[in-house]
C-alpha cells in the first residue's frame, strides 16, 4: 500500500473547453448520459435536439472527457469512448486527462464511485435541487488517494471481471424478454376476441397527494409512483411516502393479485404498460396515474390479462385511443374499447401459466444482475479505500494464461 499517494482530480485531469466555431462540415453531436456514458444524441433521443447553429458547441477528441456540471452527482461524467470527433452541448464541461500515472480506465472507476458523487454533490454551488452546479475550479479541488499503475491495473481488471458478468447477464435476461415478446405476439392468430368492456367488472384508479421520495417505515403509508408499473413486473419500491394525515381511501389499497396499468405518461410507449402484483405490504396505495383492472374471472383470467394487455394488436389500440401532446394519457371509457385476444378461459390458463414461468426465471436473472451491481459497487469502493488489498500473487492471473474473468466464470 505504500505506492498510493494523495493527489487531486486538478492534477488528474485539465479543463479544455475547445468550441466548434466556423465549420464547413456538420459534426456529431453527442449527449451524456448518467447510465451509458457518451451516446450520440440522434440515435439516444431518436430526433434531433442540438441548435441549429452549433458554433458554440465544445469539441471532444476519442479519448477526451466531459461532465454536466448540474448532473455530475448523478454519475454525469464520462470518457468518450464511441471512437470518433464529436461536439457536445456548451453546457458541458470539457477537459483532457494529463496525469501520465493514471490509466484512463482507472479514472473512469474514480470518478463515478459513490464516494466521489458525494463529494460533487457536497462541493455544488447554488440553493436549488438539482440546478446546483459544480464548476471545474470545484471538481479539480478535490483531494483523493491513488495507486501506483500497478494497483490501477489490478483493480481494472477485477472490476472488469464483474461487469463482463453483469453483461452476461443482462443479455441473458434480454433473450428472456425477447423470448415473451415473441410468444405474446402470438397470441394475436387467435381467432377469439373479448371487449374489455365485456371482460372486466371494474377500473379503478387512486389519489396522487404530495409525499417524500422514500420507502415507508413500518407504521407509515406510501402511494405508488407510475414507475412502480414495469412491462409485466411490479416494482414495489417505486413510490412515495405521505404524511399520517393525509387521507387515503381503503379502496385504493393495492393488494395481491392486483392487475394495475399506467393510464398516463409523457412517452406514449408507457401507457397501458400493466403487471400483476405479486407479493405486497398494506401500506401501499394507487396514484391516479395507476388504475387496477379487476377481471370478471368467468371470461377473463387477471394472469392472462396483463400478458393480453402487451399483445401487438392491443399496443396500436392503445396508441390510437391515447390523447394528450406532452402527457399522453387513456381513459377508463377508452379503456373498455379494446379488444384483446381471447382463446377461452380454459386456454387463458395453460397461456398464463407458460408465460408467467418465462418471466418470473427472466425477473431472476434480472435480480442476480441487480445483486452483483450492488456487490461491485461495494467492491470498488473498499478497493479505492484500500479496506481490500489485491495481492502481489494476482499479477500471475494479468500476465499468465489464465485470467481472472476466466476464474470468475468458473465460480459463477
Amino acid at each position: 500500500m505504500s505506492d498510493w499517494t494523495s493527489t487531486t482530480l486538478g492534477r488528474v485531469f485539465a479543463v479544455d473547453n475547445t468550441k466548434l466555431g466556423p465549420h464547413d462540415e456538420e459534426p456529431t453531436v453527442m449527449s451524456l448520459s448518467k447510465y451509458d456514458g457518451f451516446v450520440r444524441a440522434e440515435e439516444y433521443f431518436d430526433k434531433r435536439i442540438a441548435s441549429s447553429n452549433l458554433d458554440g458547441y465544445k469539441v471532444v477528441e476519442p479519448g477526451e472527457w466531459a461532465f454536466s456540471t448540474i448532473h455530475i452527482d448523478e454519475g454525469s461524467i464520462a470518457r468518450n469512448n464511441l471512437g470518433e470527433r464529436g461536439v457536445i452541448s456548451p453546457m458541458y464541461t470539457t477537459m483532457r486527462l494529463v496525469a501520465t500515472d493514471c490509466i484512463p480506465e482507472y479514472a473512469e472507476l474514480l470518478v463515478r464511485q459513490p464516494g466521489m458523487l458525494a463529494e460533487y454533490s457536497r462541493r455544488a454551488q447554488g440553493s436549488i435541487n438539482r440546478r446546483r452546479s459544480l464548476p471545474f475550479k470545484a471538481f479539480a479541488a478535490i483531494e483523493f488517494r491513488m495507486p501506483g499503475p500497478t494497483e490501477q491495473r489490478r483493480i481494472i481488471d477485477v472490476i472488469a471481471a464483474v461487469d463482463a458478468q453483469i453483461a452476461a447477464l443482462n443479455e441473458e435476461a434480454a433473450r428472456g424478454w425477447k423470448a415473451w415478446e415473441a410468444v405474446v405476439a402470438g397470441l394475436d392468430v387467435n381467432d377469439g376476441r373479448l371487449q374489455l368492456a365485456d371482460g372486466l367488472r371494474s377500473i379503478e384508479a387512486g389519489k396522487s397527494p404530495r409525499g417524500q421520495e422514500r420507502l415507508p417505515g413500518p407504521e407509515e403509508r406510501a402511494v405508488l409512483k407510475i414507475s412502480a408499473v414495469g412491462r409485466a413486473k411490479f416494482h414495489s419500491t417505486e413510490v412515495k411516502t405521505v404524511d399520517a394525515s393525509t387521507a387515503l381511501p381503503e379502496s385504493t389499497r393495492v393488494r395481491s393479485g392486483d392487475v394495475l396499468l399506467v393510464r398516463c405518461n409523457a412517452v406514449l410507449d408507457r401507457v397501458g404498460i400493466v403487471c400483476r402484483v405479486d407479493e405486497v405490504s398494506d401500506n401501499l396505495y394507487l396514484c391516479d396515474k395507476t388504475l387496477r383492472l379487476v377481471a370478471d374471472e368467468h371470461v377473463l383470467l387477471p394472469a392472462y390479462l396483463v400478458h393480453a394487455m402487451a399483445t401487438p394488436s392491443v399496443r396500436e389500440q392503445i396508441a390510437r385511443l391515447t390523447a394528450g401532446s406532452d402527457m399522453r394519457n387513456i381513459g377508463q371509457k377508452a379503456l373498455r374499447e379494446i379488444v384483446v385476444p381471447d382463446p377461452g378461459t380454459e386456454a387463458q390458463g395453460v397461456v398464463a401459466a407458460g408465460l408467467d414461468e418465462l418471466v418470473s426465471r427472466t425477473k431472476i436473472i434480472e435480480d442476480e444482475a441487480s445483486h452483483l451491481r450492488m456487490f461491485r459497487t461495494s467492491l470498488l469502493t473498499s478497493l479505492l479505500k484500500q479496506e481490500i488489498v489485491i495481492p502481489e500473487s494476482y499479477d500471475t492471473l494479468l500476465h499468465g494464461s489464465e485470467s481472472y474473468n476466466a476464474l470468475l466464470e468458473k465460480v459463477f
